[in-house]
């Protein structure tokens, strides 16, 4: 079966980019073709050795570094672009171009967008992918899903931990699992003589509470040499000059080191494998409901991680892949870097059940076979 992706988000690093390669190497793996339906002159970061076909409707529009207004303004543009580009997706179906039509990540925007267009009427399914639903989106993601129920061929499914939309009660919504990142084959680690070595990688903001992590991990009294990698790939100016400051302000310490870069591919997957742990200290609430990459990436990789509660609790409580972290006040957060550290250098081993059985609940295989049961 011919697969088409349609991409249209612009990605500055990250997971996006290795959602679509996971997506592209486990069709190919289950015997169908993977095939890329872009906007015109759209900037892959990486080569996905598949066949590309461009949309009609304007170039993909991105919201880095853009002020307030004006991201009001692009997304208004954006709505009108997404539009032209389902119109024309739908012709190139009706030409043959695909036997199925993925959207890898669509928000109830997404939703409200199809139903005004041609591709509503696609004579091949269509199948629309949301990286969890946040309660504060959940009842306009379920108004425009039930707009798009008169329309047999648009399927909706989220990626989530619950079986919140298991039950038949909403026929065009379903949930899927969410898969593990994986290295690439050949990526080994460099060197195994190094201290223990935690990590903190993915996109930088403000509130994920970088700085008093840093803080509480400088007090902390660890049984064994540790060192901290600080990945932070940045879109804003604001978090970029952000993290630029933190970079200054902790330099002098010998055990912490900054990496201010968008990290991918190859060199992505060389940072991670040569770290023992994961770090996820971010405090905000909408990580309850959204699938966490960089935890996500920390399973695939075989890494236990220091979590804070927020982030997808179902995962730490079925699986026992690491701690969770208390983000209540200083002291609560060096116990916890000190109880971690010394079940790392004593008993590392205690995680690895844990890490085996997510990897095959959430594996990359079982992701496509939901995606594309219809």
């Amino acid at each position: 079966m011919r697969v088409a992706i349609l991409e249209s988000i612009i990605m500055p690093a990250g997971h996006e980019v290795e959602f679509d390669r996971i997506l592209v190497e486990e069709l190919k793996k289950q015997g169908h073709e993977p095939v890329f339906f872009v906007p015109e002159n759209f900037p892959f970061k990486v080569d996905y050795g598949v066949d590309i076909e461009y949309l009609e409707g304007g170039e993909a529009i991105s919201y880095a570094g853009v002020s307030r207004w004006k991201r009001i303004w692009l997304s208004l543009l954006r709505e009108k672009r997404r539009k032209a580009w389902f119109n024309s997706a739908y012709k190139k179906i009706l030409d043959g171009k695909c036997d199925a039509l993925i959207i890898p990540t669509a928000s109830f925007r997404f939703a409200r967008s199809i139903v005004r267009t041609e591709l509503k009427h696609s004579p091949v399914p269509i199948i629309m992918l949301f990286h969890g639903i946040m309660e504060k989106e959940r009842e306009r993601f379920e108004a425009h899903a039930k707009k798009c129920e008169p329309y047999e061929n648009i399927y909706l499914k989220v990626l989530t931990f619950r079986d919140e939309y298991n039950d038949g009660n909403k026929k065009n919504i379903t949930s899927v699992v969410p898969p593990v990142y994986t290295p690439k084959e050949g990526v080994v680690r460099s060197s195994s003589d190094e201290p223990l070595t935690i990590g903190f990688f993915g996109q930088f903001r403000k509130e994920k509470q970088l700085n008093q992590f840093l803080d509480a991990f400088i007090e902390a009294k660890f049984d064994c040499p540790v060192s901290l990698l600080v990945q932070g790939a940045t879109v804003t100016p604001s978090d970029s000059e952000l993290f630029e400051s933190m970079m200054k302000k902790y330099s002098t310490y010998d055990n912490i080191r900054f990496l201010h870069k968008n990290l991918n591919g190859k060199e992505w997957d060389e940072q991670l494998i040569n770290v023992d742990a994961l770090l996820l200290p971010y405090g905000a609430e909408r990580y309850r409901y959204q699938c966490s990459a960089i935890l996500f990436t920390a399973i695939g990789f075989n890494k236990p991680v220091l979590v804070s509660e927020e982030i997808n609790p179902e995962v730490l409580e079925n699986y026992h892949i690491g701690h969770t972290l208390d983000l209540t006040s200083n002291e609560t957060i060096v116990k916890g870097l000190e109880e971690f550290v010394h079940v790392m250098s004593c008993r590392p081993e205690v995680f690895e059940m844990g890490l085996k059985k997510a990897n095959d609940v959430y594996s990359q295989s079982r992701l496509v076979e939901e995606i594309l049961e219809l």
